[in-house]
């Protein structure tokens, strides 16, 4: 699969963002080297603080089958937040709005964008936020369509100029960080001085950095003070082991893990380790809550693993992952409500996407407002 760019043509519509009054008027450089981030103020929002937007890709190519679940994804978000929604092209943009029209689903809250990509996974290519003492900035990690977990059969040699698009539309600060190789699906930030990744995905992404290495560019990337580092993923988990998979922060001192119910058989080969996964995180002084995996789902063909961790949280809500259990899914609603009692919870079922190798998360990319 070639690295180089190809040719891209990127048209933004008049419905672009009126400028963010979170981000700076500067025109920033994408050489890491010189970029004007005041590192000593740099901070790594957490996912429950306020948002400006979520953003997602409208699955193009290979992904197409996942659009319905756009649909129930962006009809819930709209309600509560601004979706900046990217498609390829004009015809696309009337496909999509055909198809909310078709679900006599009203788009009111909804800004289109165009821009050339390949995948909808956008957690993944998309930008990650932080803040300095005064900016927003996007960071613009690198994108390798997932390491070894898809053995080079997809292109996303586009998807590695979204973030850089975003931050135009946004006119927010930007530092190119395209030499490392970096999916936000394995980054959990607490908020205040840490993150969690999953290092099996990180040493799958970049072979040549040790963990001493990454804890110190981290540092200086992210504003924090420690790295939470937790091992072992599903064999069968393209992404090799994401951390929005099986441990999410859910507040500054809090993370809830994935438990499988003892009561069910794993399959052949699992290897989650999800009780070593918390003691290491309890061991870093982080209170852990369990959230049960209830059992498995036949969903065409295969076996799939009935995980609730997925879940997105935005301005006053939270979206969970159902599969089509009405028992699961009514338990995973009301143990998503006890996490999180001041937000409303919705539930849509997302087995399509868990099918391709991801969830709710995973094809959404929330936008935090700079206070």
């Amino acid at each position: 699969m070639s690295n180089i760019n190809k040719p891209v043509i990127i048209l933004i519509l008049g419905l672009i963002l009126a400028v963010n009054n979170s981000c700076s008027d500067n025109v920033t450089s994408s050489d890491p080297s010189t970029s004007n981030r005041d590192i000593t103020s740099t901070r790594t929002p957490g996912e429950w603080e306020e948002q400006e937007a979520i953003w997602l890709q409208w699955p193009n190519n290979w992904d197409s089958k996942l659009r319905l679940a756009f649909v129930s994804i962006i009809t819930v978000v709209q309600q509560y937040e601004t979706v900046n929604l990217i498609v390829r092209n004009e015809t696309m943009k009337s496909q999509v709005t055909q198809m909310f029209q078709d679900q006599n689903i009203t788009l009111t809250n909804v800004n289109f964008h165009f821009a050339d990509y390949e995948n909808a996974w956008l957690r993944d290519n998309g930008p990650v936020y932080v803040f300095d003492k005064n900016n927003k900035w996007v960071l613009d990690f690198g994108f390798d369509g997932w390491g070894s977990g898809l053995t080079g059969d997809i292109e996303y040699t586009n998807d590695n100029i979204i973030p850089g698009i975003i931050s135009t539309l946004l006119e927010c600060e930007y530092e190119n960080n395209n030499g490392y190789i970096l999916e936000r699906g394995n980054l959990e930030a607490n908020s205040e001085n840490i993150v969690m990744l999953n290092w099996d995905c990180q040493s799958d992404r970049n072979p040549d950095w040790s963990k001493e290495q990454t804890d110190a560019y981290f540092q200086e990337k992210f504003g924090i003070t420690k790295v939470i580092w937790v091992e072992g993923h599903d064999p069968y988990d393209i992404t090799t082991g994401h951390i929005d998979g099986t441990a999410r922060f859910v507040n500054d001192s809090t993370v809830v893990v994935a438990q499988v119910d003892p009561s069910i058989e794993t399959y052949s080969g699992e290897a989650l380790n999800l009780d070593k996964i918390a003691e290491d995180i309890e061991a870093a002084g982080i209170a852990v809550i369990r959230f049960t995996i209830p059992g498995w789902i036949i969903y065409e063909g295969t076996e799939l693993p009935v995980m609730y961790m997925n879940y997105l949280v935005g301005n006053g809500f939270v979206l969970g992952m159902a599969f089509g259990n009405a028992e699961w899914d009514n338990n995973a609603k009301s143990q998503l409500e006890t996490l999180y009692p001041t937000r409303t919870v919705h539930m849509i079922e997302v087995n399509a996407l868990w099918n391709s190798g991801g969830g709710i998360h995973c094809v959404t990319n929330d936008e935090p407002i700079l206070k």
